[in-house]
């Protein structure tokens, strides 16, 4: 069930989604998708602390307005 869950919720994002309509908090895979990068170079950019993240307990956060910064 929770997988199920995990897919319906990436499904709501994609490379056109208007930045209105995303989550104030994004998940790693949904900012990738969002802005189009592979999943390595996703945690790369958050490894090198390029994308500001926050992280609550394990689970990693990308907040919205990062990505306005990204694509600007």
């Amino acid at each position: 069930m929770r997988k199920w869950m995990q897919l319906m919720r990436h499904d709501k994002v994609s490379r056109n989604t208007a930045f209105e309509d995303l989550p104030e908090w994004l998940t790693p895979d949904e900012t990738r998708t969002y802005l189009g990068l592979g999943r390595s170079t996703m945690y790369d950019l958050i490894r090198r602390n390029e994308v500001p993240y926050k992280k609550f307990g394990r689970i990693i956060r990308i907040p919205r307005t990062a990505l306005q910064q990204q694509e600007g």
